[in-house]
C-alpha cells in the first residue's frame, strides 16, 4: 500500500542543560565514595572543565584511569565525568562513548537516585548517533524507574520506541498520555499525536492515521496538518463533485491558497455541466484550474436577474442561485437565497442549504455562527462527512483561536 501521508522527522535533541546537569551530578552521591586517589584528579578535571579549560579536564580523567585498584564505582564516575567533558566540548560521539562505558560495564554501581537523569542522557546521546538498540535499551531501563518519568523524558521514551521499530508500544504510552490530557480537560502534547500518526501509518492503519490526522487538524490548526488532511479529502472515494468545490472553497479560505493539482480537481467539478459554478471555476484557475468556461461571463452578468427571481422560485432553484452567488464572491447573497431555500419547497439535497448558509457566514468572517449551523449539516456519505468536519475545525478555531495551538 502506498501511504497518503509524509511523515515528518522524529529527531533526538540533547537538552541544552545536559552538560550542566551531568557535572552537577558528578558529585559524589550518598551511598558509594570515590577512593581518594581517584577523586584527587577527577576535582581538578571538574575544575578545568567549569572554566572550559577541555584538555586539561581530559588530562585530569586521564590520570584518574591511570590510578591502580579502582572500584566499579570509581570508572563509573570517571567515565560519568569523561562524559561531561566531550558534552561541554560539543563532542557527542565521545560523550556517547563514555557513557555506555559508565553503564554498561557494571549497571548495579548506579546509584538509584542517579538513574532518571543518566539513562535520560544516555537515551539522548545515543540517539543522536542513531544507536538505536542501545537507545531502546536505555529506554526500557527509564520506564522503570520511579518515581515515573516526567512528560519531557516520556516524549524521548515513545520516540525511542517509535524509532526502534516497536510502534505499538510508542503508541501505548502516547495513547495513554493523550487520553489522560483528554481526561484532565487539557489538550494533548503534539508529540503524543505526532507519534500515534506516524506509528498508524507505519503499521499501514491508514483509517486510524486519518483520524489521528484531524485530531491534530482540530487541536493544533498547523498549516502543514491542514495541506495533509485536505489533499487526503480531495483523493478520498466517494466525493461528489459538489464536495471537491466546498473543499476548494475551505482551502481557498483556510490557507490562501490552492496547489494546482487540487485547483484543477476543484475547477474541473465546478466547470461541470452538472454543476456550472463558473464563479468557483474562475477562483481555482488564478492557482491553476482549467480555463474558464465560454458560459462564464454570460451567467456572471445575468446573476443579479437570477437573484431577482429567486423570490418566484423553488428552492432547488434558490440554493443553486446561493450556490453561484458565492463563487462570484457574494457571499451575502448567497447566505440570503440559502436561507430562502429552506422555507421553500423542492430542495433535492436537504444538507445543501446549511452547508453554503454556513460557509457563507464563514466567507463573512461569521465564524461563531457558521459553527453551530454546521453541527446541523447531515452528510451524503463519509466522504462527504469529511468535509463538514473540516469545515466545522476550521470555522470553530477561527471563532476561537485560543484553543488550538499554533
Amino acid at each position: 500500500m502506498t501511504s497518503k501521508f509524509l511523515l515528518a522527522a522524529f529527531s533526538a535533541s540533547l537538552l541544552v542543560g545536559a552538560s550542566h546537569g551531568a557535572m552537577a551530578a558528578d558529585k559524589p552521591p550518598a551511598g558509594p565514595k570515590i577512593t581518594n586517589a581517584v577523586l584527587k584528579p577527577l576535582t581538578v578535571a571538574q575544575a578545568a572543565n567549569n572554566k572550559k579549560d577541555y584538555p586539561a579536564a581530559l588530562a585530569a580523567v586521564e590520570q584518574a584511569k591511570a590510578v591502580p585498584d579502582r572500584t566499579p564505582y570509581d570508572n563509573y564516575m570517571i567515565h560519568r565525568f569523561a562524559m561531561s567533558v566531550h558534552i561541554g566540548m560539543q563532542d557527542m560521539p565521545g560523550a556517547a562513548t563514555e557513557i555506555e562505558a559508565a553503564l554498561d560495564a557494571d549497571p548495579s554501581v548506579v546509584p538509584e537516585a542517579d538513574k532518571a537523569s543518566i539513562y535520560k542522557t544516555a537515551l539522548q546521546l545515543a540517539s543522536m548517533q542513531k544507536q538505536n538498540d542501545k537507545a531502546l535499551a536505555y529506554a526500557k531501563i527509564l520506564q522503570a524507574t520511579t518515581p515515573p518519568p516526567d512528560a519531557e523524558t516520556q516524549a524521548l521514551i515513545v520516540g525511542t520506541l517509535y524509532r526502534a521499530g516497536d510502534y505499538a508500544g510508542a503508541t501505548a504510552i502516547a495513547q495513554k498520555n493523550v487520553d489522560a490530557a483528554v481526561a484532565a480537560g487539557k489538550q494533548p502534547v503534539k508529540s503524543d499525536l505526532d507519534i500515534i500518526m506516524a506509528s498508524q501509518v507505519k503499521q499501514k492503519d491508514e483509517a486510524g492515521a486519518e483520524k489521528t490526522l484531524e485530531t491534530l487538524v482540530a487541536t493544533y490548526n498547523t498549516q502543514e496538518d491542514w495541506d495533509q488532511i485536505s489533499s487526503i479529502a480531495l483523493t478520498t472515494k466517494g466525493m461528489r463533485d459538489i464536495d471537491y468545490v466546498y473543499m476548494g472553497r475551505l482551502i481557498q479560505l483556510q490557507a490562501g491558497k490552492v496547489k494546482s493539482s487540487d485547483a484543477t480537481l476543484v475547477g474541473s467539478a465546478a466547470n461541470s455541466n452538472k454543476l456550472g459554478l463558473y464563479g468557483d471555476a474562475a477562483t481555482m484557475q488564478k492557482f491553476g484550474g482549467p480555463a474558464p468556461d465560454p458560459r462564464a461571463a454570460a451567467d456572471k452578468a445575468s446573476l443579479p436577474k437570477q437573484i431577482a427571481d429567486g423570490a418566484k422560485n423553488d428552492g432547488e432553484y434558490n440554493i443553486k442561485t446561493a450556490e453561484a452567488a458565492y463563487g462570484y464572491g457574494q457571499f451575502a447573497d448567497a447566505e440570503k437565497l440559502a436561507r430562502t431555500a429552506k422555507t421553500k419547497p423542492g430542495v433535492k439535497d436537504p444538507s445543501e442549504p446549511d452547508m453554503v448558509i454556513a460557509m457563507s457566514l464563514a466567507a463573512q468572517g461569521k465564524y461563531a455562527e457558521a459553527a453551530p449551523v454546521l453541527d446541523t449539516v447531515k452528510p451524503a456519505n463519509p466522504a462527504s462527512a469529511r468535509v463538514v468536519r473540516l469545515w466545522t475545525y476550521f470555522v470553530k478555531t477561527k471563532a476561537n483561536p485560543t484553543t488550538a495551538a499554533k
